[in-house]
């Protein structure tokens, strides 16, 4: 079996991570595709055994490099396991996909290229696949609902972090998001909210963020290193997500597993993956994720209590768990 991990860039998105820890794990074990500015990521050791394609397949190409692996997904004969939705072939029935989300379909007006592949092509392509693979119910339910998929050939795997050590880190008044700056993250409603509260002691900083803001309390950090990246969940006291949807929503549990309070909108599959480790807000209501912050900010003991509940939550989404789900069916 192939599995094509195309779909990892040289910066790492959510889709980008998960496929690193799968063709991290399936090495030497599978034959493997990346693409050159994926080589970052491995040793040389591990760079022997993969199969390297040019560099313009890259998700850092954005659509081009989209539509690329595309085209080069469908040139694949072999039994293949596809680590994203974007790469899909049409013609081979011998064929897994991880589906992560079809925002494009439920937001086109924030999708326009991609909104008629998630439309026509995609639920196509998935009908003819041998087995779907999605990271959460909420997922699942959505295939079902606007592809008409049979439910039989669709199992959830809850995506898995690599769970780090505990260490004793002071936390600072500063709020934390990470993610990108895409409408359907809804940013500006967090920004507005944090701007309204006039928090003269916290700051807030945006990981995968690049703008200037008027308020010299936000920082935007662009991308960052996984070291930084660290740190920084773990320093700060409150981590909020407002996104309008979530396939699964990463960051979340990332910071539950540092022991961070998180914040996270009520909608799509975030309640399923933070469960009661997480106070949630309506996306579309400022007031109430200000409401939220304020609490969370007055009430150290609510705050510290979120911390444990989150932190023995993101123990269920360890690697391991994943990984041994995925060698059952690769």
């Amino acid at each position: 079996m192939t599995i094509n991990a195309t779909s990892i860039g040289k910066k790492l998105d959510g889709i980008g991570r998960f496929s690193l820890l799968i063709a991290k794990h399936f090495i030497g074990k599978r034959e493997i595709v990346i693409n050159e500015k994926a080589k970052i990521h491995f040793s040389e050791d591990e760079l022997r055994e993969l199969k390297i394609i040019p560099a313009s397949y890259s998700p850092d190409f954005g659509f081009r490099g989209h539509l690329k692996r595309l085209i080069y997904t469908n040139f694949i004969k072999t039994p293949l396991f596809n680590l994203s939705q974007l790469q899909v072939n049409f013609f081979n029935p011998n064929q897994i996909v991880v589906v992560h989300d079809i925002i494009p379909l439920l937001f086109p007006e924030f999708h326009k290229k991609q909104y008629h592949y998630f439309k026509y092509i995609l639920p196509y392509a998935l009908k003819k696949v041998k087995k779907i693979i999605v990271v959460s119910n909420h997922t699942k339910e959505l295939l079902i609902k606007h592809y008409n998929l049979d439910e039989k050939k669709i199992k959830v795997i809850y995506n898995g972090i690599v769970l780090p050590e505990f260490k004793k880190v002071k936390k600072e008044n500063f709020i934390l998001y990470v993610g990108r700056d895409s409408p359907t993250k809804n940013l500006e409603l967090l920004v507005d909210a944090f701007n309204e509260l006039d928090l003269k002691y916290y700051k807030l900083y945006l990981v995968g963020v690049d703008r200037e803001f008027k308020n010299k309390n936000i920082k935007s950090l662009g991308y960052v290193e996984d070291e930084e990246l660290d740190m920084l969940y773990r320093r700060a006291k409150i981590f909020v997500l407002p996104s309008l949807y979530e396939g699964f929503g990463y960051p979340v549990i990332e910071a539950m597993a540092r022991k961070t309070a998180v914040i996270a909108s009520n909608v799509s599959s975030l309640p399923e993956i933070g469960g009661d480790g997480a106070l949630y807000f309506n996306p579309y209501d400022k007031e109430e994720l200000k409401e939220k912050i304020k609490f969370l900010i007055e009430n150290e003991n609510k705050r510290k209590e979120l911390e444990e509940i989150g932190f023995k939550r993101s123990k269920r989404f360890s690697l391991d768990r994943m990984l041994k789900q995925y060698e059952e069916i690769v």
